[in-house]
């Protein structure tokens, strides 16, 4: 939900570069294909050579070089020459689709391969662009650094890895040089000294942490007006004599290493400034007066520091600013009145800060404001129509995670048209905000949690055709699910459209899947009827990646339809009243990262098709009526994070392979079934596990004594592996069933082997797993002492041994308090049951 549809500040960075750089507006992008595609002009025999060699080392799976035929190469996609000579001037084939525009990562559209040397044979070539492709980590060829005559070279965003050729520093006649978003790294910036006519230089993301004289280098380029170092994690000098590159209008040093935090004083003598970033640097001690002289400053980004709210307030004399970005910073206090001084203001962002107070009403000077964001505060107060009366220009409006109420009337029209909307967690309701009816350019609606407790209107059921981005969820919104039809237009051919309503009081059924929805989250309702299956005549199968409908009422079975959702990556049904088999077509979901069936009335065995489901790291079946064995094809499981198939009727031992294949696991939970025979030492191996239930089955034999391998019940240390935090997780604690958030499993830790058929003694190596907070061996026919180092579980919570033939030795005990060690139990306020049992031996007693 980050990747804003329109208001992003990266497009506004493409037109400001475009606009900014003389040599990009004047010579490579003002009617460059007019200048140079001359399809009546001959074609230079060597130089068509070297282009058929330089396409024969490309891989062009999309055929873009399809017109790379015959004699005229001027002709040629891509190929630009000189009007009268016929000599290739430019050579650009930047690739426009988006990158990784398809659901299987593929860069569809793109170049590939090698590039071929025969390029050098391109003599007088001047413009060369590669951008947006994908080389598959190649470097950069030394050779380019022979094409003398270039003067625009752009090899942004196309896979390259690796050092960037010092014989670059050659190109002397270069204007351009955009070397980022690539994999490439350079200890050495010295090269670029030989690049004496650079206007525009980006090296964006290229790794720099090495290259310590890297910025006194580039401080020698006179002419350099563009200087883009995003996320270089280069060493930003603070001290800069002679200072040369005094002619810069754009400077982006986000993500860098500053001296001390602090921003150094040389950029106050760019006073030429139009564009400047220094965000995501931790800097927390701004310069009184830095932005004083730069009277052209209208792009500052200072997001992603520490500045206090004297940053705030001293910006608001920065008449020429248009777009502001200081989120995720100090700002504490109310929003300074002056802001509304700053009339060119277009964006504001203020999110993710400190700050307290009321909206002031004056923010309704900035008749020019087109996004603003301000979520994530602690802002109080009622917002009413007044805040909005002057804002005509507004298209992106967030207010998300404040204690806000908006105040207006039921027939208020607002001067505005929104695009996004943003008021999660504000005061909109109770009832559905009117107003939204006269918005016809929504494109993104979030209003989750707003204290909404209406019928969902007729006239929002044809509003919502048009929106690609909807969540409504944790409202009291009832009525009929809302039914979608396929969008006319998309804001981006490539955007996620989804939908979330989770969390209200929504009736009746669900008609269909929409085609076009990629997410969709129902769950928490009161749905009924059976889940739907492709309409008849369906030819366009949804696209959907994830979809939520547990916690409703739905019946029936699992539509073998479902199987036709290649693109399927998270699907939960759980909690509701479904019945029949598991079908096997759900093993041909081949993206399936998440399946949730869990507390249904689900019944067969589990599908051995499930073991051909490689991605999956969640598996829920518990809490439904599957009997016979595992099937052996789960061992294929390997990406398993969580395991439950607690409360079904299994019958099996446990197999070694879970110890053995399913190396990742994190949680296991086969509590409640019919699981016999001894607990398998491979268990031990699941280094990665927090939770551990085999509670309630007939198992039998001793303890393994090799659970203190399991390190993450250890160590602190181990975090294992990343998991969503989008649902939650059942286990036993103090003897009573409770649910926790998925998130909080790397902070869980937990043994339950209670109600089996368990003997022999408690291993002292169980003492050694010193992270546990619950710990439940009771109901076993263990017996013996309960080891003396107990105490060492300093971190429980709970403790039940109860129901067994154990006795503590208070002879032992009493001899290491008198050693000094008095902590024989552990000294926290745990729930410790050691009832006493019929056949208890030595001095029992009962702590509850």
């Amino acid at each position: 939900m980050k990747h804003h549809l329109l208001c992003t500040s990266s497009s506004f960075l493409l037109l400001f570069l475009f606009s900014s750089i003389p040599v990009t507006s004047q010579f490579l992008f003002g009617g460059s294909k007019q200048a140079y595609n001359y399809s009546n002009v001959s074609c230079i025999e060597n130089e068509r050579q070297a282009l058929r060699l330089f396409k024969h080392g490309l891989k062009d799976e999309s055929n873009r070089l399809l017109s790379w035929i015959g004699e005229g190469c001027c002709s040629w996609e891509g190929v630009g020459c000189h009007k009268i000579t016929g000599s290739i001037l430019k050579l650009d084939l930047r690739n426009m689709v988006p990158l990784y525009s398809d659901e299987d990562h593929c860069c569809t559209n793109c170049l590939g391969g090698q590039l071929s040397p025969s390029l050098v044979n391109l003599t007088n070539l001047q413009y060369l662009d590669l951008s947006s492709n994908y080389f598959s980590g190649i470097q950069v060829p030394a050779f380019l650094g022979l094409l003398k005559n270039l003067r625009y070279l752009n090899l942004s965003s196309a896979g390259f890895d690796g050092e960037i050729p010092h014989q670059l520093g050659n190109l002397s006649h270069l204007w351009y040089l955009d070397l980022g978003w690539n994999g490439l790294r350079t200890k050495d910036l010295g090269w670029v000294v030989g690049l004496s006519s650079l206007e525009g230089l980006v090296l964006s993301e290229v790794n720099l942490t090495d290259a310590q004289d890297g910025f006194q280098s580039i401080n020698m380029l006179p002419s350099l007006t563009t200087l883009d170092l995003n996320r270089c994690g280069l060493f930003i000098h603070p001290h800069l004599l002679p200072m040369n590159f005094t002619s810069l209008s754009s400077l982006d040093l986000v993500g860098n290493n500053f001296n001390n935090y602090t921003v150094p004083p040389w950029p106050r003598n760019l006073t030429g400034l139009h564009y400047l970033r220094l965000g995501y640097n931790n800097l927390y001690d701004p310069i009184h007066g830095l932005f004083d002289q730069m009277t052209s400053l209208v792009h500052l980004d200072l997001s992603l520091n520490r500045f206090d709210a004297s940053m705030l307030k001293s910006l608001c004399n920065a008449s020429s600013l248009t777009y502001l970005d200081l989120s995720e910073n100090n700002l504490q206090g109310s929003i300074p009145s002056e802001i509304g001084q700053l009339s060119k203001l277009t964006n504001l962002l203020l999110s993710s800060n400190k700050l307290n107070g009321t909206i002031p009403t004056n923010l309704g000077q900035l008749t020019k404001l087109q996004e603003f964001e301000i979520r994530y505060n602690s802002l109080t107060g009622v917002l009413s129509e007044d805040h909005f009366a002057k804002l005509r220009e507004l298209k992106c409006l967030d207010l998300t995670g404040n204690s806000l109420a908006l105040n207006v009337s039921s027939s208020w029209v607002p001067p505005f048209q929104l695009r996004r909307i943003w008021m999660g967690s504000i005061i909109v309701g109770p009832r559905f905000p009117a107003w939204l009816r006269t918005q016809n350019e929504v494109w993104e609606l979030d209003m989750r949690n707003a204290n909404i407790s209406d019928a969902i209107p007729n006239w929002f059921r044809v509003l919502c055709h048009s929106i690609m981005s909807l969540d409504l969820s944790s409202n009291s919104l009832t009525g009929n699910p809302l039914e979608f039809k396929q969008l006319k237009h998309r804001p981006s051919r490539y955007a996620d459209r989804i939908i979330f309503l989770s969390s209200n009081k929504l009736t009746g059924s669900l008609k269909s899947f929409p085609s076009d929805i990629s997410g969709l989250d129902l769950s928490h309702n009161f749905l009924t009827g059976h889940i739907p299956q492709l309409e008849v005549g369906q030819t366009v199968v949804p696209e959907l990646s994830s979809i939520a409908l547990n916690d409703n009422r739905f019946t029936g079975t699992i539509p073998e339809d479902l199987c036709k959702l290649e693109y399927l990556e998270f699907l939960d049904l759980s909690n509701n009243l479904l019945s029949g088999r598991v079908p096997l077509c759900l093993g041909n979901l081949q993206s399936l990262t998440g399946l949730n069936l869990a507390n249904n009335n689900l019944s067969g065995q589990i599908p051995s098709s499930l073991g051909n489901l490689g991605s999956l790291s969640m598996l829920h079946l518990n809490g439904n009526k599957f009997i016979g064995k595992l099937p052996t094809s789960m061992q294929h499981l390997r990406n398993l994070l969580i395991l439950d198939l607690g409360d079904n009727g299994l019958r099996d031992i446990i197999p070694a392979w879970i110890g053995e294949r399913l190396s990742n696991l994190m949680f296991l939970r086969f509590q409640s079934n019919n699981f016999h025979g001894a607990i398998s030492d491979t268990l031990c191996q699941l280094s990665h596990l927090r939770v551990l239930n085999l509670a309630h089955n007939n198992l039998s034999g001793f303890i393994p004594h090799c659970f203190n391998n399991i390190s993450a019940m250890v160590s602190g240390l181990d975090r294992g592996h990343d998991i969503g935090a989008g649902e939650s997780l059942q286990d036993i604690k103090e003897g009573r069933e409770f649910e926790y958030p998925l998130s909080n499993l790397v902070l869980l830790k937990s043994v339950s082997l209670s109600a089996n058929n368990l003997v022999g003694e408690i291993p002292d190596e169980i003492m050694e797993l010193v992270q546990l907070q619950f710990l439940n061996l009771s109901h076993n026919h263990l017996t013996g002492r309960i080891p003396d180092k107990i105490g060492n579980l300093n971190q429980l919570e709970a403790l039940d041994l109860s129901m067994n033939a154990l006795f503590v030795d208070f002879v032992a005990n009493r001899s290491q308090t008198t050693a000094g060690n008095t902590n024989c139990l552990p000294k926290i306020g745990l729930l410790m049951r050691m009832k006493a049992t019929t056949n208890l031996i030595g001095l029992g007693f009962m702590l509850e």
